[in-house]
């Protein structure tokens, strides 16, 4: 996209006066193109997240997410300045957004001794999302109706298990099918609908390494506003490594990790590497393998 194309997104959905001196893309998204405009007013950058994919859902539920984080519960993430569905009579649907200070933490400049106080400050910042519980599980945005987590997780992992089933080994198909008929032995209801950002690792967080022994984290990307089981947030930040033995400490400190949680993991890391097979290709089937050998190990 060139600067010409940019401004008129620009005038059309944000500001009439604006208009972009130069475009350049922004290293992260995996599925939409992100893209930083720098334009001659205020404000000076603006990221777009775009995608022309006709099957695209659109961004509104991020838009919605980022504004009720904003107003609600503290979480810092970029102010979302407009989203839009189409662009002058085409399909092309976007999201414009906040540009915050610092990079991703895959980007990061990190001391050892930084790493350690991003690991902490991290556990502070999801320490308090997780504060905010409620009585159903489901979008923030409405009212939930479902107080069992398997109403919510069995559908979704059943999904993903029916999207690449037959990429599987006959063993793991085997497995896994057994997993989803003892879905409620593995993961017993007994906790409470949490808040979770639900996509938290390395690219979504952004970091200020100004200070590489006191980074500052500034933000956190591509999140929704979900209740969900916590144990599901806390996996996800296991599965890429995005949180050590330090988070877990200082997590633990406020909010206790379950016993058994190292097994429950497994559930959830399953899941999420299904999904990425279906999303992005088959370089995530051996942890698929990997995953479902140990699950029947455990059985």
């Amino acid at each position: 996209m060139d600067a010409r194309a940019a401004t008129a997104i620009l005038k059309q959905h944000l500001d009439p006066g604006l208009s972009v001196r130069a475009v350049r893309p922004l290293r992260g998204g995996m599925v939409n193109q992100v893209l930083e405009f720098l334009t001659d007013g205020d404000p000076p950058s603006v990221v777009a997240k775009i995608s022309d994919d006709a099957g695209h859902g659109g961004f509104g539920w991020e838009y919605d997410a980022l504004r009720w984080h904003r107003e609600h519960s503290g979480l810092p993430v970029p102010r979302p300045y407009a989203c839009f569905d189409a662009h002058d009579g085409s399909p092309l649907k976007g999201l414009l957004l906040e540009k915050v200070r610092g990079r991703n933490l895959a980007d990061a400049r990190l001391t050892e001794r930084g790493m350690a106080h991003f690991q902490a400050d991290l556990a502070r910042l999801v320490a308090d999302l997780h504060e905010h519980t409620r009585a159903t599980y489901g979008s923030a945005l409405v009212a939930g109706r479902s107080t069992r987590w398997l109403d919510e997780f069995a559908p979704a992992i059943g999904s993903e298990f029916r999207a690449v089933r037959d990429r599987l080994s006959p063993r793991s198909r085997r497995t896994v099918a057994r997993l989803l008929e003892r879905l409620d032995a593995w993961l017993p209801e007994f906790g409470r609908p949490t808040l979770v950002h639900g996509d938290l690792w390395a690219t979504n967080i952004m970091v200020d390494d100004a200070d590489p022994d006191r980074p500052a984290i500034t933000a956190f990307l591509d999140g929704g506003a979900n209740y969900r089981e916590v144990e599901s947030e806390l996996a996800y930040l296991r599965v890429f490594g995005t949180a050590d033995t330090t988070f877990f400490e200082r997590y633990g400190a406020r909010h206790a990790i379950r016993p058994g949680f190292d097994r429950r993991c497994r559930v959830y890391w399953l899941c999420t590497m299904m999904l990425h097979v279906r999303v992005f290709g088959n370089e995530y089937l051996p942890a698929c393998e990997r995953l479902a050998g140990e699950i029947g190990a455990l059985e």
